[in-house]
């Protein structure tokens, strides 16, 4: 297996409820810097330029001058077309400030980046790991987390990158994304981070 060690950015990233969460808690825990989008996103909301942008094209989403975020979330997830705006606003100011946060760092710094693919941003990291994981496992994991229903995870799931189409087989090679089946134990998901990184165990 190709060693990334001399690699600078890494991605950590797959579908919902695949455990790039812990992948990246693990990594966290050995000391490496890490960051999320999730996390980033949380930030942005208060920016001035990105309350401006929502502001102009969800203008029902803004209160007091602040986002309102469970309103725009009604918004836009029952709307497909209008979450493609809301990505458009947003995805390209999250990958900016992740990439200039991760930029502060030397050695290996990696990101909790959930869209990846589907934002066609596999370009701007030295290295990927994609966390897969059975269908069943991710729908159970999902439903304990958010309290959620198994219908509307799988939508959630269907609506995302599939990792296992022949796109994805295509686009992962080209990248040279490295992949971890986290079908196993914690432990066994972090000897699998160990491998790919050539981490002596601990």
């Amino acid at each position: 297996m190709k060693n990334i060690i001399k690699n600078k950015k890494i991605a950590i990233t797959g579908g919902i409820g695949s455990g790039k969460s812990l992948a990246l808690k693990c990594l966290q825990e050995w000391g490496f810097p890490v960051f999320s989008c999730d996390e980033i996103y949380k930030e942005i909301i208060e920016f001035p330029k990105y309350i401006k942008q929502i502001e102009i094209v969800f203008p029902n989403c803004i209160s007091n001058g602040k986002i309102d975020r469970k309103m725009l979330a009604n918004e836009v997830f029952s709307n497909a077309e209008k979450l493609q705006k809301l990505n458009e606003i947003a995805h390209p100011l999250i990958m900016e400030t992740l990439l200039e946060k991760m930029g502060q760092y030397e050695g290996l710094v990696f990101a909790e980046v959930p869209l990846l693919f589907e934002g066609n941003y596999e370009s701007l990291f030295d290295s990927i790991i994609v966390i897969v994981r059975n269908n069943d496992s991710r729908i159970e994991s999902v439903i304990k987390r958010d309290g959620t229903t198994k219908e509307k995870v799988c939508n959630r799931i269907n609506a995302q990158f599939d990792y296992a189409s022949p796109e994805a087989e295509e686009r992962l090679h080209d990248c040279e994304a490295f992949v971890i089946e986290n079908d196993g134990s914690i432990e066994d998901l972090k000897r699998a981070l160990k491998m790919v990184l050539k981490i002596e165990p601990m």
